[in-house]
């Protein structure tokens, strides 16, 4: 399968073919396609229940289907863990946030690959990166405090500035708002959309329908 263009110029950077999924009976997914384009939003909605988290965790690695195929960039790939489909180029931001509260923000954005300096961890070279991108989604925060003082507003934007700092070009948002007040929602929905200006493809789960 080669990537395509649609008329507005963009990529297809991930499809989907006929996705199947079963749990113990229960046909959570049968025979869904996807194609997911550079620099857009897609929404993934429906009630609870549906399989909408369960088709993002195949396509982030976090499941495997039953049947189907995954292309990245035309090409067929297969994810046994997340860890493989995040050196793919696609970041999941879990509902349950995965962040480490006992630590720091800067040790949470770059837990098991800190970079090193004459054999040490650089925290001056973690700062130069992680700042940019903190900057980009609008995220002022003491590196140095405890995950477990931030907002959780806060703690989802640095889940999100993890999937950026390894160049995710697909990022997918779990039910993002679930638990975020009126002011921490509209500084997401900003954030996507800064995201997707800069040719990010967002893929947005919820099961709210005004969203």
């Amino acid at each position: 399968m080669s990537s395509g263009i649609d008329t507005f110029g963009r990529e297809i950077v991930c499809s989907i073919r006929n996705i199947k999924k079963n749990y113990v009976g229960v046909q959570a997914l049968v025979g869904v396609d996807l194609d997911i384009y550079s620099g857009t939003i897609h929404a993934i909605v429906g009630e609870n229940g549906a399989g909408k988290s369960t088709l993002m965790k195949i396509l982030a690695g976090a499941e495997r289907p039953d049947a189907g195929d995954i292309f990245v960039r035309g090409c067929r790939v297969s994810f046994s863990n997340v860890a493989e489909a995040l050196r793919n180029g696609i970041a999941i931001v879990f509902q349950e946030l995965s962040l480490f509260p006992d630590l720091d923000v800067l040790s949470n954005l770059f837990l098991l690959r800190e970079p090193l300096h004459c054999g040490f961890v650089s925290r001056n070279k973690m700062r130069q990166v992680a700042e940019p991108v903190l900057n980009q989604l609008d995220l002022h925060i003491d590196l140095d405090a405890r995950v477990e003082s931030l907002r959780l507003g806060d703690r989802q934007l640095v889940e999100i500035a993890k999937a950026l700092l390894v160049r995710s070009q697909v990022l997918i948002l779990d039910e993002p708002n679930s638990a975020l007040n009126a002011t921490e929602s509209e500084h997401l929905f900003n954030v996507v959309r800064q995201l997707r200006a800069q040719g990010v493809a967002v893929i947005y789960i919820s099961h709210r329908l005004e969203e």
